[in-house]
């Protein structure tokens, strides 16, 4: 059914280590910018102004990020996957510049785009390099280092912003990471591989584009309107309006997506169901967890921050811990995984009245341990299960799905809180009953993905049956 494992240090055998540094430091840029942005804005507000677009620094880096991981494969076949990871490290380059230097919050905002769509060029062409790069029996190890990035940005992006936040120079946050990102550029340029365009060059497809960020931006938009039926009414919109990119999508000459993405018949469609509720399940759960820990609990800010890193720690765990796994442990961690996040969360929507934080972080990790060791070998499933011909489009739009996710995820949760009281403000009963619902919403989701993952499961002994 799967390869035999490799040691950890085949990784690094034959000249691919450069290739494990550079992969890992440009996903290591663009996660400490997700984690560092959150920590930051409060210094930006009282510099710059514009308080009513507080979330929108993080809105539209995300939008940005979903257009450009979107345009991955389309960059990749134009200028080469050599050229096109340059040129996603110089744009992200240039938006951090930006961001450093703005002057207003207008000016904030259109950085943060630009470095979002960098930062997504360079998370969907890695997963393009890694298809590429690493062969079936090292590359769950090589989406391991990548789970562990993620882990370490967890921890290090609150700290670096929570450090020139203090020192009230929140700019500085933004320029300590251009020296590493002017060395992951150099390091692309010169350390990979080079490779040729294709064959044909094709074109942007601009209208799938902005209908997949008009649909995010809905998404975004309803949680920032206070009215309960006008959130409900984008909600409906931004769903068309996914919808419809993936139609579209379908009948395109030069699709951005996988011909059966959104199919529940085939592995691919299966294992993208089953990231977008993965990504709905992990961001609607951390989304309001600090706030319930402050407000229910008494914990202080930056300890109830630090609740969300356990998640994405432990799912780095589960990610270097599991990538060894083959066979039947595989299975193991792919179906129940999700099975026990699930568990683990409905305890934290139940209990949290009385549960005490320390038990509520456990339940956090025992999320993270779950989803982090399915996920890792979703990934490689889903690159496994790929069409013929079709093998760069579906690695490289796997964060595309994600992101959709987290977008959905988050804009649910809001919706979901408001339903159960939070509009009417916060107040610990309120907060306690958002919690509950949006907590036991995230666990319901995880149900979803335990199911989809027997189906996934069973579809591809089908596969090696018939093959």
């Amino acid at each position: 059914m799967s390869a035999k494992s490799s040691p950890w240090t085949a990784l690094f055998r034959d000249g691919r280590g450069i290739y494990v540094v550079a992969l890992n430091l440009g996903i290591g840029l663009h996660a400490i910018d997700v984690f560092v942005i959150s920590t930051v804005m409060p210094a930006v507000v009282r510099d710059l102004g514009g308080v009513a677009f507080y979330a929108w620094a993080t809105m539209l880096y995300m939008i940005a990020s979903i257009m450009g991981a979107a345009s991955g494969n389309t960059l990749r076949a134009a200028v080469g996957a050599r050229n096109g990871y340059t040129l996603a490290g110089l744009i992200f380059l240039v938006g951090t510049i930006g961001a450093a230097a703005a002057p207003s919050m207008a000016g904030l905002l259109a950085a943060r785009f630009v470095q979002g769509l960098g930062g997504g060029l360079i998370v969907a062409q890695s997963m393009g390099l890694i298809r590429e790069l690493f062969d079936e029996s090292v590359r769950t190890r090589a989406l391991a280092t990548v789970s562990g990035v993620w882990g370490v940005a967890a921890l290090l992006g609150p700290l670096l912003g929570g450090l020139f936040g203090e020192f009230g120079w929140w700019r500085g946050a933004f320029v300590a990471t251009l020296p590493l990102i002017a060395v992951f550029v150099i390091l692309a340029w010169r350390m990979l591989p080079p490779s040729e365009r294709a064959h044909t060059v094709p074109r942007l497809p601009f209208r799938r584009l902005l209908l997949l960020g008009g649909g995010v931006l809905a998404v975004g938009i309803g949680g920032t309107t206070g009215s309960l039926p006008l959130e409900l009414v984008l909600l409906l919109v931004s769903v068309f309006m996914v919808y419809l990119t993936f139609k579209l999508d379908a009948e395109a000459e030069i699709p951005l997506f996988p011909s059966r993405a959104i199919s529940l018949n085939h592995r691919v469609g299966v294992a993208f169901a089953m990231f977008f509720l993965m990504s709905i399940t992990h961001s609607a759960a951390g989304l309001f967890l600090p706030l319930v820990l402050q407000v229910v609990h008494g914990v202080g800010p930056l300890a109830a921050g630090y609740f969300t890193a356990i998640l994405a720690v432990s799912w780095t765990v589960a990610s270097v811990g599991t990538a060894s796994w083959k066979g039947r442990a595989e299975i193991v961690a792919l179906v129940w995984g999700p099975a026990f996040a699930a568990v683990a969360l409905a305890v934290v929507a139940i209990g949290l009245p009385w549960l005490h934080p320390i038990a509520i972080g456990a339940c956090m990790a025992i999320t993270g341990l779950g989803i982090g060791g399915s996920s890792l070998h979703l990934t490689a499933a889903t690159m496994a299960g790929a069409l013929t011909g079709e093998e760069a489009r579906t690695a490289s739009t796997i964060p595309t799905v994600r992101m959709l996710g987290i977008a959905f995820g988050s804009a649910s949760a809001g919706l979901l809180a408001n339903l159960a009281g939070l509009a009417n403000g916060i107040t610990p009963a309120n907060v306690q009953a958002a919690g509950g619902v949006v907590i036991g919403s995230a666990a319901c989701a995880a149900v979803l993905v335990f199911l989809l993952a027997l189906r996934l499961i069973s579809q591809r002994r089908v596969a090696a049956t018939a093959g």
